[in-house]
């Protein structure tokens, strides 16, 4: 093993102390049997650029989070060997660092808000937080409102988010592990100019990227990973790419046929020039793969058909009026920048998305014709986010796609070869890393046979050797007569690869045909995102046979604000404290036990949506539809009483079958149902009225709550409207997978365990991203050690609204009887 460090030895770099020093450094996990990192020696200067190296599931986010601190601190692991943080990274804010998903470091619920996460927590000044805000979302493309709710973004934005969120901290050290992994080639180019001006500008950085080629002229030093976690060499970049580069092809980290870049210190690697003319010729590939390779059905046969197809969330229209004919046989790539509804489209053909207009046809027969049943057999369906796919609790039983008891069947042990995950058999699949979980969710549905494979950026995050190992698969299929659609920002494989291709922008489809035809369409390759490095600055040059539109996140996202459960449904009529609320609220409730009437009971819950209506400015219907769930278990509640209760003696009553009914059930069950209903209404006045991230503020600034139970709780508040968007997943993954449920009512007790196990992977991520920005020591545990951007005032409204509630409530109680 080559473990020469070169470029120690310069000067420049050793007038800086260490940030970082590791020094025979071994991490293991809990439940594995071998370590992730072994022996490894590292040390991290100020002001150092560093790029680590290496293929999929080597352990370089490991390692990266052990400079950041992550490791044991708040995930648990075996480590061994001497670690040493200098204190300027090892206290709050330290290590500004950008997760492989995104979704797993959000915090807050509007954009402005989880940007301010981290200043907050370094106390940063809220007078200085907007300008910050704003910065950094200028400096990563992000054009959508600040209080929007990223929960509906695409992946690519939410990718912009997490880097906004980790630039606006301008911590002593950044980490980017795979910043660009779920992003297009146009937004890619941003995140690197980004990386290249912090590099230049003399900022710390460690890097986690693939599509490394355009960080080569900035970074100072490459790391070089070996499968088995150790470190096999690093130095300098260029000196190191120049003389490792077969070894990177012989590893797996770049491709076979790709050249040695040229570089050129601290001005990037070459970057290619885009014409009409040179368009093909730019992208330096032969195809592997076209159409007429493959022996083509047909004209008339069509896999996918659609006609006029709208797909529109609420008011929101994704893409409409589409009509495409995907040929049966073809190996169609969808492209386009994030956020175009390329997901959507595939979702659309397995059924998984409804169209809003038009129709669709699959296999030659309408998508409303299909039986689940038939259709899983027939069609294979691969989510971008490959936790979705899982259903099965071992690597060996996803594989399998059945629960193994015995020997692994010859299949399955071949699969785990194949793509990588030899000896994971016992593992979970959600512990395995992001490239690795990857592999396994395109592994499980490649494995059967089916007529249509649908797969949603099979290749993102992996290595060349993977990205390979996956196109070959995929390109067995597409010659043995089986239809492909996949979605990818990589025109390399699209080139190399598809027979087809379908461009989707700006909510509309710009092209559809062969690859060679589109590179001859040089403004649309601009203007849809689909190259990093074609001039993207101004209007299409000459014209196009097709029409299109610009793409931007604010084209996707649309004017109207998706609202979360966890916001306001109205604008009340006072703007009252939360905390003050809150407490009004818990009063209220507690009197209403006090009610011993029906009259009393019927006064209180009258008071009630009295307040919905005056204080709360809620309309009638909206009041209903918020009763609703609970006045249907509350007729049930108060049937109950009038059937079974006890009949004094004399009172009358009447006996049908087992049940005694009677005047005396229906008061008590009367008095008993309103009282609950008064604390249900103040209950729903409270929720719909009130912020919840004006309520977690509140109750650190008004009743000094520590942050780390605050936000702890907004934060699986959070969680609680994506289990709805967990079951839907986890239902259409055991759909795709032919192993629903067959009953709906069995649903729940099927999908009992495995949501339970999300909940506590989703509150651990939660957790260890709430650590990363800056929620630890004092800025957990005393408000007075954090600073707020957002500020909740107090006013004579206040105790007035309290006092007005409470004693209203009284006076009901001491004068009716």
């Amino acid at each position: 093993m080559k473990n020469i460090d070169e470029f120690m030895n310069s000067q420049d770099v050793d007038s800086h102390q260490p940030l970082i020093q590791l020094h025979q450094l071994s991490v293991t996990y809990e439940d594995t049997a071998h370590s992730v990192l072994s022996n490894i020696d590292f040390e991290l200067r100020e002001g150092e650029s560093v790029l680590f190296l290496g293929p999929s599931g080597c352990g370089k986010s490991t390692l990266a989070m052990v400079c950041a601190g992550l490791i044991p601190g708040s995930i648990e692991a075996e480590v061994t060997g001497e670690v040493n943080l200098d204190a300027t990274i090892a206290g709050p804010g330290g290590v500004g660092y950008v997760f492989q998903d995104p979704d797993s470091q959000f915090c807050m619920i509007q954009v402005d808000d989880e940007i301010a996460f981290g200043l907050e927590n370094l106390q940063v000044s809220p007078h200085q937080m907007g300008a910050r805000i704003e910065e950094a979302l200028h400096r990563v493309g992000l054009k959508t409102p600040k209080v929007s709710q990223h929960a509906n973004f695409s992946g690519g934005m939410k990718q912009k988010l997490a880097i906004a969120s980790a630039l606006a901290m301008k911590s002593k050290l950044l980490i980017f592990d795979e910043p660009t992994a779920n992003l297009d080639p146009y937004a890619s180019r941003k995140v690197f100019e980004e990386i290249e001006s912090l590099a230049e500008a003399g900022e710390t950085l460690v890097v986690i990227e693939h599509k490394f080629d355009r960080l080569l002229g900035v970074m100072d030093r490459v790391v070089l990973f070996e499968r088995d976690g150790t470190i096999y060499r690093t130095g300098p970049t260029e000196q190191v790419i120049q003389e490792e580069w077969q070894w990177m092809i012989d590893t797996g980290v770049v491709a076979p046929w790709k050249s040695p870049p040229l570089i050129s210190s601290k001005q990037g690697a070459s970057v290619l020039t885009l014409s009409h003319q040179n368009t093909e010729l730019a992208l330096n590939t032969e195809p592997a793969l076209n159409t007429m390779d493959v022996p083509m059905p047909s004209p008339a046969a069509s896999a996918v058909e659609i006609a006029s197809g709208t797909v529109r969330y609420g008011d929101q229209t994704v893409w409409e009026d589409l009509s495409v004919r995907v040929p049966a046989g073809s190996f169609t790539a969808i492209v386009g920048p994030n956020g175009a509804g390329k997901s959507t489209l595939l979702q659309s053909i397995a059924g998984l998305q409804n169209l809003s207009a038009g129709s669709l046809s699959v296999l030659g027969k309408s998508l409303k014709e299909w039986r689940k049943s038939g259709l899983a057999k027939s069609v294979s369906f691969c989510f971008q986010n490959p936790e979705f796919q899982f259903i099965f609790e071992r690597v060996a039983d996803e594989l399998s796609n059945q629960v193994v008891t015995g020997p692994l069947p010859a299949s399955t042990s071949e699969l785990l070869q194949q793509f990588g995950l030899a000896g994971y058999e016992e593992h979970s699949p959600f512990g395995l890393s992001q490239g690795q979980k990857r592999r396994l969710s395109v592994a499980s549905m490649l494995r059967e046979q089916h007529e249509l494979y649908l797969l949603d950026e099979p290749t993102f995050g992996q290595d060349a050797h993977t990205q390979q190992v996956i196109m070959e698969r995929m390109k067995e299929l597409h010659q043995s007569g089986k239809t492909i659609i996949m979605t990818t920002h990589d025109m390399d494989l699209v080139n190399r690869y598809a027979s087809h291709v379908l461009v989707l922008s700006g909510g509309e489809q710009q092209f559809f045909g062969s690859p060679s035809e589109l590179w001859s369409h040089t403004d649309l390759v601009q203007s849809a995102h689909l190259l990093a490095d074609v001039r993207t600055d101004a209007e299409p040059q000459g014209g196009s046979e097709q029409g299109h539109k610009t793409h931007t996140d604010q084209d996707f996202y649309a004017g109207s604000v998706h609202r979360d459960a966890l916001e306001p449904l109205t604008q009340h009529k006072w703007k009252l404290n939360p905390v003050w609320k809150l407490g009004a609220v818990l009063l209220f409730a507690l009197v209403a036990m006090f009610s011993n009437t029906l009259y009393q009971s019927l006064s209180l819950f009258g008071l009630s949506i009295l307040v919905m209506l005056w204080f709360g400015r809620m309309n009638p219907w909206k009041i209903v539809k918020r009763f609703s769930p609970f006045l249907i278990f509350y007729i049930f509640y108060l049937f109950t009483f009038v059937a079974y209760s006890r009949v004094p003696a004399g009172d009358s009553s009447v006996h049908f079958l087992w049940m005694n009914f009677s005047m005396h059930g229906l008061y008590n069950g009367g008095v008993l149902a309103f009282r609950m209903l008064s604390a249900v209404g103040a209950a729903i006045f409270l929720l719909s009225t009130t912020s919840m991230t004006d309520m977690v503020v509140s109750l650190c600034q008004d009743a000094r709550v520590a942050p780390k139970f605050s936000y702890g709780v907004l934060a699986g508040l959070r969680l609680v409207p994506l289990f709805q968007n967990e079951w839907v997943k986890l239902r259409q993954a055991r759909q795709l997978r032919g192993r629903d449920a067959g009953r709906a009512w069995m649903r729940p007790v099927t999908y009992a365990i495995p949501l339970l196990s999300q909940a506590i992977r989703m509150s651990e991520r939660v957790a260890v991203a709430m650590e990363a920005r800056g929620l630890v020591a004092e800025a957990a545990r005393s408000p007075q050690q954090r600073t707020y951007y957002r500020h909740v005032q107090r006013s004579w409204r206040d105790p007035f609204f309290t006092v007005f509630l409470n004693l209203l409530s009284v006076i009901f109680l001491l004068t009716i009887k």
